[in-house]
């Protein structure tokens, strides 16, 4: 399982955010559809070389559950449209918000589940509804799984993403590729590209990588400009910067010898266009950043 409900919070977390716990509570997480205990896995960088997931264990989940049998849901979705005008049959998040931006109550507590805005109804075990509607996320990551995994339903699916225009998965993200350097209508996006393998320029004050998009003339061999995302990360704390590296280089231990493939590193970001060099695009914030690994698939419009 990619996500699970932090049962103190109500919040559903993706698996990759267990990388940015200090302290991991294996028995703090239920399946998000059916209300089992789930339990967080692959979580301890530098020692697990995959992505960390929840696993039910022996467990068993308590039907109709739209979580269990998601990876049959997910092939089937790569082929065609799984969502329907009553819902989504699994959760998908349809808002980011930072923790600044979550609602306060009187007492100065966070509001329990049901009581915040966006936030996933909570239902008894077995009663759990088909349908899903949309949660919030505080990382783009679960959203850039959703994106991949459900290509077929990107244009019906909600999202809103602070400072990017769009409402929907289709209207939010910018995939960019050898189209040529252009500037963007939206100088700030939701952009994604596959990575080039080349080193990481790094300093105290930003890591830099090269995309592989950019320009490639109609009469060269091989691109003559790329894009480049420059992650200014002086503010950050040393796990948020170890764990982007690490997520860079599992990504690139994924694909390595896969030469044409389908499958490629996809670098997600919201990054503002620079206003000189329109080939850079920066990032600042954390949980604006994340890499995954797979086919991406463009429908016909």
């Amino acid at each position: 399982m990619d996500s699970a409900r932090d049962k103190r919070t109500c919040d559903i977390i993706d698996a990759e955010q267990l990388w940015d716990l200090e302290v991991v509570d294996k028995d703090a997480y239920e399946c998000p559809g059916c209300g089992i205990q789930v339990f967080p896995a692959s979580y301890r960088k530098n020692i697990n070389k995959k992505r960390p997931y929840f696993t039910p264990m022996d467990n068993k989940h308590i039907q109709p559950c739209g979580v269990d049998g998601e990876e049959k849901l997910v092939k089937k979705a790569r082929k065609e449209q799984v969502g329907t005008p009553e819902g989504f049959p699994v959760p998908f998040p349809n808002r980011l918000r930072f923790d600044e931006e979550r609602p306060v109550t009187t007492g100065g507590d966070v509001p329990r589940a049901g009581e915040g805005a966006g936030r996933a109804r909570t239902r008894a075990n077995g009663e759990r509804g088909r349908s899903y509607h949309g949660h919030t996320v505080k990382t783009i990551r679960p959203v850039c799984r959703v994106f991949m995994d459900f290509p077929n339903d990107r244009a019906q699916l909600p999202l809103q993403i602070p400072g990017c225009p769009g409402s929907t998965y289709t209207t939010v993200f910018r995939g960019l590729g050898f189209f040529g350097i252009e500037r963007q209508q939206s100088p700030t996006r939701l952009f994604c590209a596959a990575l080039r393998w080349r080193s990481a320029v790094e300093t105290d004050t930003y890591i830099e990588w090269a995309l592989d998009a950019g320009e490639w003339p109609k009469d060269e061999e091989r691109p003559t400009r790329f894009y480049k995302v420059r992650v200014m990360w002086a503010d950050w704390t040393d796990r948020q910067r170890n764990t982007l590296r690490e997520e860079i280089e599992i990504a690139k231990d994924a694909v390595k010898g896969k030469a044409g493939q389908p499958e490629k590193a996809w670098l997600f970001f919201v990054g503002t266009q620079d206003g000189e060099d329109t080939a850079l695009f920066t990032v600042h914030r954390y949980p604006f950043i994340c890499c995954r690994v797979g086919e991406m698939i463009w429908p016909r419009r």
